[in-house]
């Protein structure tokens, strides 16, 4: 397969372009790691990503495996930016895209299939949505933690790294983190706390439609 070259009009093998899409990429993240380039060009590149990701994830001729992983790979994406520039990602609302996108669009979708009594696969879907809410749990209880960690927030219901058997209690999500105003802290840390309330009554109600399930039938 050929490809044109924008500059000479020449003929350019495809699986040439690719790998030099690869090698840009590979060269690019190595210099992020490296704070070799402005955060706000990073922070761009990323947005990029991001978009790639939700159009990966709304894409109907993915398999569930593929939309899986693109929305494991957005929430990593959208951590990092939260963890490395917080006000340039509050700014741009990276929390809010990340709970609407990686975790409530598919609770509602799981919500509803799970509601549905016609649904012959309504106890499959019942399990993934209770898997799901659990992970979705686990996220925002690693984030909240890793946020408090990096910017030094001392939350009197939060358990210390040390506590939990970690030796070091740095961490990071890599390249170099820009320090935030601390209301910006306090706010990423109450959307963490407010959505882990969310996930918890989304439990609770779960629960509670399985036990009247059980004791109907």
């Amino acid at each position: 397969m050929l490809a044109s070259s924008r500059d000479s009009g020449e003929e350019v093998p495809r699986d040439g372009l690719l790998k030099s899409a690869v090698r840009s990429r590979a060269l690019f993240t190595w210099l992020c790691a490296r704070a070799l380039v402005p955060s706000n060009l990073i922070f761009c590149f990323r947005c990029s990503q991001a978009e790639a990701l939700k159009a990966d994830m709304t894409d109907s001729k993915l398999g569930a495996a593929e939309v899986w992983t693109s929305r494991q790979a957005l929430q990593d994406l959208y951590q990092k930016m939260l963890v490395t520039d917080l006000e340039y990602a509050l700014d741009k609302k990276v929390e809010q895209d990340l709970w609407n996108h990686a975790f409530k669009n598919q609770i509602t979708t799981l919500q509803s299939q799970a509601k549905n009594r016609a649904n012959p696969n309504r106890s499959e879907v019942q399990a993934n949505l209770s898997l799901f809410l659990e992970a979705a749990s686990g996220f925002y209880t690693q984030l909240l933690q890793e946020l408090c960690t990096v910017f030094n927030v001392d939350l009197p219901c939060r358990v210390r790294s040390s506590q939990l058997g970690i030796i070091s209690n740095k961490q990071g999500s890599g390249g170099a983190i820009v320090t935030p105003q601390p209301s910006s802290c306090s706010y990423i840390c109450q959307h963490c706390l407010v959505h882990l309330g969310d996930i918890g009554e989304g439990l609770i109600i779960f629960d509670l439609q399985v036990t009247f399930t059980v004791f109907t039938f």
